[in-house]
């Protein structure tokens, strides 16, 4: 996990309105406008690739058509398509990952923690992977991982996509079987069992508990019971470590990040959490100028729902409910 690096300076849990102006205005605005020309520049070029490519995939795909006849035109109008596609957007796309990487990085900085865009692997992803938290895959991307301290907690997250490759007849295709975010975060105290959390799946239930060797845990809460599936070797200390407080924070993650089929570990001294939520992060379309704050704002609302979690497991560790 995140080494330790300098106090935050915002919170965003507690962000008011004037803040993030702030926020946006002195950290954030300066690095769009700064990209605007580029923007502008790549749209351009977009819109002039697309026409031109446009015209030289129709006249592709009519000679394969007028050669080889009905059962060429699918396959080489998708591959011309998709390759027009790819060269029109390429330069959109280095710029929305610039401006992307820039607000991200100032918003990073801004509240004490590191940013990295690409390139890396997940620390906790052997474990994801061994409590079978992720399903299996062929290839995987992760992107946009931030990592640092909320109030004294350890915290590394990030968007993970998964692939797999699925063949039939003499076509392969890349299926995706996970997307959405990867959530690391350190315990406050240490605990010796392992406990899972997963979303209740109904009538197919008794597929878990028939193939784990954990023990199911029963929840107090009724709703919480209806919501979740849990499994742990420990009963006692899944039942402290599962606050209805902190409990109630998974299924606001879940809401807020639009996802579904949210599990979750206790394991080690680390909280792991998968919620499949698409990407997350993103800094928006590049056909309207850069400098909006709505841009910035729906990013810092996803940022501080994960940090609300990591409030929520502060809480459940003191034993009380929040005052507000």
């Amino acid at each position: 996990m995140s080494k330790k690096i300098s106090a935050a300076t915002l919170d965003l849990v507690n962000l008011d309105d004037e803040a993030f102006t702030q926020l946006y205005a002195h950290r954030v605005e300066p690095l769009l406008k700064a990209r605007e020309g580029e923007r502008q520049k790549a749209v351009t070029t977009c819109v002039w690739r697309s026409s031109l490519g446009t015209v030289v995939a129709f006249g592709i795909t009519g000679v394969s058509f007028s050669v080889f006849g009905v059962d060429a035109v699918i396959i080489v109008g998708c591959l011309s398509f998709g390759a027009v596609y790819w060269y029109a957007f390429e330069p959109i796309n280095k710029v929305a990952a610039a401006a992307k990487i820039d607000s991200l990085s100032a918003i990073s900085q801004a509240i004490g923690c590191e940013y990295e865009y690409s390139g890396f692997t997940p620390e906790a992803l052997p474990k994801f992977n061994e409590l079978s938290l992720l399903p299996p895959c062929d290839r995987s991307d992760y992107h946009d991982r931030f990592g640092g301290y909320h109030h004294g907690c350890a915290f590394a997250f990030c968007d993970g996509h998964l692939e797999r490759k699925v063949r039939s007849n003499k076509s392969t295709r890349w299926v995706t079987v996970f997307r959405g975010q990867l959530i690391q975060i350190a315990f406050p105290k240490q605990f010796l069992g392992l406990t899972i959390v997963r979303r209740d799946a109904g009538m197919f239930n008794f597929l878990e508990r028939w193939s784990s060797s954990l023990a199911r845990v029963g929840l107090n809460d009724s709703r919480l019971e209806k919501a979740f599936e849990v499994y742990s070797n420990d009963q006692v200390e899944a039942r402290y470590l599962l606050h209805p407080v902190f409990m109630e924070r998974l299924l606001e993650l879940e809401s807020r990040f639009k996802g579904k089929n949210l599990r979750c570990a206790f394991i080690e001294g680390n909280l792991l959490i998968a919620v499949e939520g698409g990407d997350k992060f993103e800094i928006g379309s590049m056909f309207s100028p850069l400098a909006d704050a709505r841009r910035v704002r729906t990013i810092v609302d996803d940022l501080s729902e994960i940090l609300r979690l990591i409030d929520a497991i502060l809480t459940a560790e003191r034993g009380a409910l929040p005052t507000a």
